[in-house]
């Protein structure tokens, strides 16, 4: 594991590089050969769940290599900050927050293999199963943050170069000290300002800023920097809270609705976007003061403008698909057949549609 791991920081670049190369490829497979689709998932899933081992890894690597070179607290995004937070804080948050990110890169591989292998009533079952976890889950986080608004993705993101995480040895370390000062009591090495701003526009030092604007910027200490973890999203009260919970239980009552009414019904596709629209506005409403201002922190306003997004796949679930979205697809799909160029677009658009029918978590949005 140790050959593993520091294979993976030499290299980390261009493994980061293979890594969002392939799951573009992923996308293109459906159609292309039997059982593409299944192929494509499958690869997709390995990716994500080799990329969650890999922040790990890098994350770990960044802390060792701060702490050898005395250079700090490393500096991480707000939203790796409050997530590291909480899932340090309790191992219930840690554990539900992990199996909710496994569940999302591999749900639909397993609802494809179980729609192959066993048909489609054991599919239904165990969409509903993972819907239901999912529930549960995300209420956990949403008791374990303190009923706060729980974010997506619940894993931490990629926000280290892994090009700075090289170790060093004893000529980098002069180098290091010749281009800075280092501090007899502390050991801290302060960088001089020629190895910090690239003015010369030389590229001599990877990681320097090439305007000072940028590098006096960075080092601004403003209200998110300053907030503390547990201070970047707000407790929810009253009708904030009722719109949290529809948020969360919104894709299980969607597919208990299918369950009894039927995909081609209009009635679960409709009550899950009133549930959808009401859950957004309770929450708005309970982030608005009595001047009307919305007082969203920034991880809750990036939070709610992705739920917001993600309405938009109302468009491709259910009877709204099946009766309206579909046959345009097709109609557009036909008209464009013998053009060149959009009609490869059109052609790999064509191998998605009966997917998009038959797969449940391919427009889920849960």
């Amino acid at each position: 594991m140790d050959f593993y791991e520091n294979f993976l920081l030499k290299n980390a670049s261009q493994i980061t590089s293979i890594e969002s190369s392939l799951r573009s490829l992923t996308y293109i497979l459906p159609g292309r050969f039997h059982d593409a689709e299944l192929a494509s998932q499958a690869l997709y899933a390995a990716l994500n769940l080799i990329g969650l081992y890999h922040n790990s890894i890098i994350k770990r690597a960044a802390q060792a290599h701060a702490e050898e070179n005395k250079t700090g607290p490393i500096q991480e995004s707000s939203f790796n900050k409050y997530i590291q937070f909480w899932s340090s804080r309790s191992k219930l948050n840690a554990t539900a927050s992990t199996l909710l990110s496994v569940i999302s890169y591999t749900q639909v591989l397993m609802e494809m293999a179980v729609l192959k292998k066993l048909g489609t009533k054991r599919q239904w079952e165990l969409i509903a199963s993972l819907e239901a976890l999912k529930v549960m889950l995300r209420l956990t986080l949403f008791q374990t943050t303190g009923q706060r608004m729980v974010l997506s993705p619940t894993h931490l993101q990629r926000d280290i170069d892994p090009s700075t995480l090289v170790s060093t040895g004893p000529q980098q370390r002069l180098l290091q000290q010749e281009e800075g000062w280092v501090g007899k009591r502390t050991g801290v090495t302060v960088p001089s300002l020629s190895s910090s701003i690239d003015l010369n526009k030389g590229l001599k030092h990877k990681n320097a800023y090439s305007d000072v604007t940028d590098y006096l910027l960075s080092k601004v200490l403003t209200p998110e920097k300053l907030r503390k973890p547990e201070q970047m999203v707000q407790v929810q009260k009253n009708i904030s809270k009722l719109g949290e919970i529809l948020y969360i239980l919104r894709p299980l009552v969607y597919v208990l609705s299918i369950l009894r009414w039927g995909k081609r019904s209009w009635r679960p596709w409709i009550i899950s976007l009133v549930i959808e629209i009401v859950s957004q506005f309770t929450l708005l409403k309970g982030y608005e003061s009595k001047a009307s201002r919305n007082n969203m922190m920034t991880l809750e306003k990036q939070e709610f403008n992705r739920r917001l997004k993600l309405i938009l796949f109302n468009l491709m679930r259910g009877a709204f698909y099946l009766k309206v979205t579909r046959p345009r697809l097709e109609r557009f799909c036909n008209r464009t057949e013998g053009k060149p160029i959009v009609s490869m677009a059109a052609g790999i658009l064509r191998d998605y549609l009966p997917l998009w029918e038959k797969i449940y978590f391919y427009t889920s949005a849960s």
